[in-house]
């Protein structure tokens, strides 16, 4: 298990993240529900150019920014153990505002994988250089 912070400040220990990776290299992060809100935006879906749903803002007043754990970047596999691959963008994002809304759960876990700098940054090998 790990325990993320944010800067120097110590987080209490009943609202940090749960990361636990698995020898896959995904990490499953399970976030308590101390907010109303989650506070993350999502980009991508089965819909779009981006088939795996990936996180693009995690908002400071949210549960996920209070707990930690949950990064920019990092694309979503599951939520509450449902896969969402195959699923367009509005599918997801009904998954996930409905699973934190569940008030009889305490907690919403998330299956991510870190997104390869590969596949955000420009490849060099698709750059031309051209000399005077």
């Amino acid at each position: 298990m790990q325990r993320l912070q944010h800067g120097d400040a110590q987080m209490d220990e009943g609202r940090a993240a749960r990361v636990v990776p698995d020898h896959h290299g995904n990490l499953h992060i399970t976030v308590k529900k101390t907010k109303p809100i989650l506070g993350i935006a999502i980009e991508g879906g089965a819909n779009t150019k981006h088939p795996l749903p990936r996180i693009i803002n995690i908002h400071e007043h949210g549960s996920a920014y209070e707990a930690g754990g949950l990064e920019v970047g990092q694309l979503i596999l599951a939520v509450d153990g449902h896969r969402v691959e195959g699923m367009q963008h509005q599918e997801v994002a009904r998954l996930i505002a409905e699973s934190f809304a569940q008030r009889d759960k305490p907690e919403i876990e998330f299956l991510v994988v870190e997104a390869k700098k590969s596949n955000l940054e420009p490849k060099p090998t698709a750059l031309i250089f051209l000399e005077a």
